[in-house]
């Protein structure tokens, strides 16, 4: 299984829903980003919030939870403990899937877990170097147990207005308040988008319909 986002929005409307001060990077609109692509995120400085991009999926990218991570077994996780102390993000999206691979000459199948307007998904980050000497920022996103009936499976795990404060602090937390807040954010969670389920168009499937929606109108 593995993941796919989308981010429908422009900077002017990210902005404002986050209270971002400033502006780092940014690419408008994207309808599928897929794990090692460019993910939008806000991060804490100080007493400001940035908007930047991270390479969604830490290093090594073999990594079970280099994608997505449960949180719970995340705070038993020592690789994860300075990311979760000190390295929290927010990842804003406007819908979260995820796809099965087809079997048996199937169509690979993509069921909707969450969407909404702008959706704050919880992520820690790392920075990796590579062999150059290079930086290289990347994330993961942070999951809990579904709450709807019927839906197997992790799912993001989002953050209310009132507890984005609190995650993007860039305070040292011990681990004993950060397990609180962790279990805090856990316990209210929304009920995941439910069983809407459809079948992932490739690229050139896409294109192929399109063009055959132009020859039909005479273009």
């Amino acid at each position: 299984m593995s993941y796919r986002l989308a981010l429908q929005t422009d900077v002017h409307e990210l902005t404002d829903r986050f209270h971002v001060t400033q502006v780092l990077a940014f690419h408008e609109r994207n309808s599928e980003i897929a794990p090692t692509g460019l993910v939008a995120a806000i991060f804490g400085k100080q007493s400001e919030r940035l908007l930047d991009e991270c390479r969604w999926g830490l290093m090594p990218y073999w990594a079970k939870a280099s994608v997505q991570a449960d949180t719970r077994s995340a705070l038993t996780n020592k690789s994860f403990d300075y990311m979760l102390k000190r390295q929290r993000c927010i990842i804003p999206c406007s819908s979260y899937y995820s796809v099965t691979p087809g079997q048996r000459g199937r169509k690979p199948e993509r069921r909707l877990l969450h969407k909404g307007r702008l959706l704050a998904i919880a992520g820690v980050y790392d920075l990796y170097k590579n062999p150059y000497g290079e930086e290289l920022r990347t994330c993961t996103i942070l999951s809990v147990p579904a709450r709807s009936a019927g839906q197997d499976g992790p799912v993001p795990m989002l953050l209310s207005p009132a507890q984005m404060d609190a995650w993007l602090s860039t305070e040292f937390l011990a681990k004993g308040d950060l397990v609180e807040m962790v279990e805090d954010i856990a316990a209210i969670q929304p009920e995941t988008a439910g069983q809407q389920k459809d079948q992932v168009t490739t690229p050139n499937e896409r294109l192929a319909t399109t063009r055959t929606a132009l020859t039909r109108q005479g273009k």
